[in-house]
């Protein structure tokens, strides 16, 4: 039969999608499961091509799963002894997470295969059904999230022609038999006419649950700057959709590709110290938004967050009302950041401290009556932005920044020099040696090169260096630009947003520095910081933004796309008293070629930014925010007017309904009604045998051969036999009205109702 033909299609081809989708959240944790894709769709189609002829059988099946789950757990334990990067360092339970993937694709296989029992169907969809929600604990992005609505519709088909296969459908030939009263319109030659409607009634449903699904989405309280972060254990501080310029924390162990968004951040007025729109700001102007100074294990943080340095990062919160004054030269910069957008607060380097009543060079703007409550702190010595629970819809802030000519370098004021640079040469124990004993070998080969100019005193300590080699105070500027220049102009070294892994069993600094050899801005600002650390120079890592577009007039933007990381390394200043903070940037520079695509590559560029931009707006960064920004404009009277004018269009809508209901019931032909009104008698014969012997139709039974099923079951009961026949001259003049077009007479009429009262009256005896 076509129909139960397309059932077991839709069911396979379901599984396959939901295996794709979790072959593709993997991919982040177990690349090599990719090779694994196409024999298991191939198994899939096998499994669909032998369904209903061959099976496992139960011995074999459940042998089979214990040889996997044996498997499996030996899989794991390689893994642990391998000291897996996933693994070593997440708790357990979260860490197997992503190993679960392959084991159940694999008891997905041996199930498929086994023969059918009662609840065969369930089982499959559970099965599926699991390995779309761990994919959705192991992966966010919208290419997923495309798989992920595939399995949705796949499996809302199956399930609708699964309905359609094991539930009698009553027909408006019965309406008074009630619901046992299966009847199936079926063609002379046994095809089917249910698969008609299947297109309407798979629509019908969808529209039923998507509709009330999608409203209560959109409508339901969500939490404040929450987003779509699945697994955020494993995949902190990554997000596939925007790179995170100013957030707390930054993840190396994460792979995959940074999609770049040209959504605005924030919004920048600026003004002279006359008022007058400042026009000639940097295009490379630096916005600096959070420190990053602890590292562990892939995983940069900030030290302020650490209990154990609370002493040295004690904030300063005296009171402050004004702005301090840098003299002739300084500009103001005022700051409108949508807290839903940005992630986070900025400001515009160079960064400088006033005297002790006015020290920050930052003011808010938001409440001018409680001057007390600061969107920024200080920090030992570092301007940091404070953190509310409860963010308001944007943050207005206002800038004070003094005449610079070297924007890169600015004073740092610490209360603690010794203890600053102890936490700021600290690293992990597992990757001192194996770090500092590749930069010194690096800066060996580099002392021999005629294009890098280190200090002599440096290339005579590499030529026998000690154990640990640290690099002397004087030479900690020399050394730091040294190996920014390498990183990012020797050319070993290349800009890309595809984040991968090599070997995940060693530190991700150390897989990028020596097996992959390329990425983002973040790898290379962290890979610089540690170089130095790893030497004794102090250095931490700057999230935040460079760039902004002239809107002219003195109004800036700054994009997401724009957001960078780069380095400050702590060097003494010139007169030997005091450190200086200076501001290095390895990242090497991007492609720049402009290639020229052909529309259809164009219009498809600009559909998958549509989609990505769509995916993020109502998926991974609907909040709070936006959602009273939805209903705000629902609630405006331009809404509110369309609505008016919808609502008058639904009487006439209906109308009109009506009104095409009525004429094609006048064209409909009478003689047919009459015709399924005289073969109500065999609705209630199909009705007597079910209530009796409990024989119904099936779905693949024409009328003659359920009529004929009914013969071979009467006749061999022998309390039965004398009404063998009736079953079958009923159907016959079934098919007579039905498709012969030749209606009963009200003689036959009332023979037929007679004939089949008295079979009634001998089966109840």
């Amino acid at each position: 039969m076509a129909l139960e033909r397309w059932f077991r299609l839709s069911q396979y081809l379901t599984l396959g999608v939901a295996c794709a989708a979790l072959v593709f959240a993997e991919t982040s944790f177990l690349p090599e499961l990719q090779m694994c894709l196409a024999p298991v769709l191939a198994l899939l189609f096998l499994a669909w091509w032998v369904d209903g002829r061959w099976g496992l059988p139960n011995w074999g099946a459940n042998l089979l799963g214990l040889f996997i789950a044996v498997g499996g757990l030996s899989w794991l334990a390689m893994q642990l002894s391998d000291n897996d990067f996933v693994l070593a360092h997440l708790p357990l339970h979260l860490a197997l997470l992503p190993y679960m993937g392959p084991l159940s694709m694999a008891a997905l296989l041996v199930k498929v295969f086994r023969r059918r029992d009662a609840g065969h169907f369930w089982h499959l969809q559970g099965w599926g059904l699991l390995q779309i929600i761990l994919g959705c604990l192991l992966d966010g992005g919208p290419a997923f999230g495309a798989l992920m609505a595939a399995y949705l519709a796949s499996d809302l088909i199956c399930l609708a022609l699964h309905y359609r296969l094991s539930t009698p459908r009553v027909t408006s030939d019965c309406p008074s038999y009630g619901p046992k009263a299966a009847v199936f319109q079926s063609l002379p030659d046994g095809r089917s006419s249910e698969g008609r409607s299947l297109l309407a009634f798979t629509l019908r449903w969808t529209l039923l649950i998507f509709t009330p699904a999608l409203l209560l989405f959109l409508l339901t309280p969500r939490r404040d700057n929450w987003t779509w972060e699945p697994l955020s254990r494993l995949r902190s501080g990554y997000s596939r959709g925007r790179p995170q310029g100013v957030r707390d924390e930054m993840n190396l162990n994460n792979t995959g590709r940074v999609e770049l968004d040209d959504g605005v951040a924030l919004y920048v007025t600026a003004v002279d110290a006359a008022g007058q729109p400042k026009l000639d700001l940097p295009a490379d102007q630096r916005w600096r938004g959070s420190i990053l100074d602890w590292y562990d294990h892939g995983k940069w943080t900030t030290m302020y967050q650490r209990p154990m340095h609370w002493r040295l990062m004690r904030p300063r919160r005296s009171g402050q009302s004004k702005l301090p004054d840098f003299g002739p030269g300084q500009f103001f910069l005022s700051f409108t950041v949508p807290s839903r957008q940005s992630g986070g607060l900025v400001l515009a380097e160079p960064i400088r401290f006033g005297p002790s009543d006015a020290r920050l060079p930052v003011l808010s703007l938001n409440d001018e009556n409680h001057e007390s409550r600061r969107l920024f702190a200080e920090f030992s010595g570092t301007v940091l932005p404070q953190v509310f629970s409860n963010p308001q819809h944007e943050h207005r802030y206002r800038q004070v920044v003094p005449a610079c000519d070297d924007p890169s370098r600015a004073p740092a004021e610490i209360a603690w020099p010794m203890e600053e640079i102890q936490l700021l040469t600290t690293l992990p124990s597992s990757l001192y040696a194996p770090l500092q004993d590749w930069t010194v070998d690096l800066l060996r080969r580099l002392s021999r090169h005629p294009r890098y100019h280190l200090p002599a005193n440096v290339r005579a300590a590499l030529a026998s260096p000690p154990d640990p080699f640290l690099i002397d105070r004087n030479h900690w500027e020399a050394v730091a630009r040294v190996l920014t220049n390498y990183l990012a102009h020797s050319g070993e070294y290349t800009y890309t947003l595809e984040i991968t892994r090599h070997n995940r069993s060693i530190d991700p600094i150390l897989d990028f520095l020596i097996n992959t050899k390329q990425g983002h801005c973040e790898r290379y600002a962290a890979a610089l910081t540690l170089m130095l650390r790893s030497v004794g120079i102090p250095a931490r890592v700057v999230k935040g933004f460079r760039g902004c577009d002239n809107q002219g007039d003195g109004q800036y933007v700054v994009r997401h796309s724009y957001a960078h990381a780069w380095v400050e390394v702590l060097v003494p200043h010139a007169s030997g008293f005091s450190y200086d903070w200076l501001t290095l940037d390895a990242t090497p520079p991007g492609p720049t070629a402009f290639v020229h695509h052909a529309p259809i590559v164009y219009l498809w560029e600009e559909a998958q930014h549509f989609c990505l931009q769509w995916w993020r707006a109502l998926i991974v960064e609907y909040d709070g925010d936006q959602q009273a920004d939805l209903w705000d404009k629902l609630m405006s009277n331009r809404s509110l007017s369309l609505l008016g004018k919808l609502v008058l269009l639904v009487p006439a809508f209906a109308a009109a309904l009506a009104a095409w209901l009525f004429l094609r019931r006048l064209r409909s032909p009478l003689r047919a009604s009459r015709i399924r009104g005289d073969a109500a008698f065999y609705t209630r014969l199909v009705r007597i045998l079910t209530r009796y012997t409990s024989l119904r139709p099936t779905r693949e039974q024409t009328p003659r051969e359920y009529g004929a099923a009914a013969q071979r079951f009467l006749q061999a009961r022998p309390t039965m036999a004398a009404l063998a026949n009736v079953p079958i001259h009923i159907v016959e003049l079934f098919y007579r009205v039905r498709f012969g077009g030749r209606p009963l007479s009200e003689g036959e009429h009332q023979q037929v109702h007679a004939e089949i009262d008295r079979f009634v009256e001998k089966l109840r005896s």
